[in-house]
């Protein structure tokens, strides 16, 4: 759960660190990380749901946590998860419009939106990481 936890910190940072790359003209190394950093994110987030599962269900490793039947806990758990899901669901569009679109001649027609996209999908990654920080401290009782 902690290797997932600090992949999930770690994320925006290699995606910013992507973004400048591509401001820097450097289309195919952006590229390179961001799809990196995607596929390692998907494998944590696969890691996740087998330790939860293997666990004995969803509520099975928050349920230890002295915040779990709280209200608040459960409504940021939900908000999480559907930030999340909605994040990568975006990303994944973006992933492949952009492979589809890629060109010799970049930037193209399609940058402008791109660029929309992937700020997005940043914030999206900033917000996913916040609150998974926040589930991570309550279920664990370090707060």
């Amino acid at each position: 759960m902690t290797s997932v936890m600090l992949l999930t910190l770690f994320s925006p940072f290699a995606v910013y660190y992507a973004v400048t790359l591509a401001k820097k003209n450097k289309f195919k190394t952006h590229r390179k990380i961001q799809n990196i950093v995607f596929f390692i994110g998907i494998g944590g987030v696969v890691l996740l749901e087998g330790l939860i599962r293997y666990e004995g269900g969803s509520g099975s490793i928050a349920s230890q946590s002295s915040y779990y039947e709280h209200d608040f806990f459960k409504k940021i758990l939900i908000a999480h998860i559907i930030g999340a899901v909605l994040t990568y669901l975006l990303w994944i569009f973006l992933i492949i419009i952009s492979t589809i679109k890629f060109q010799k001649n970049l930037p193209g027609k399609f940058s402008g939106t791109h660029k929309i996209l992937g700020y997005i999908v940043f914030v999206g990654l900033i917000y996913t990481a916040v609150t998974a920080l926040a589930i991570y401290l309550l279920t664990l009782d370090l707060v």
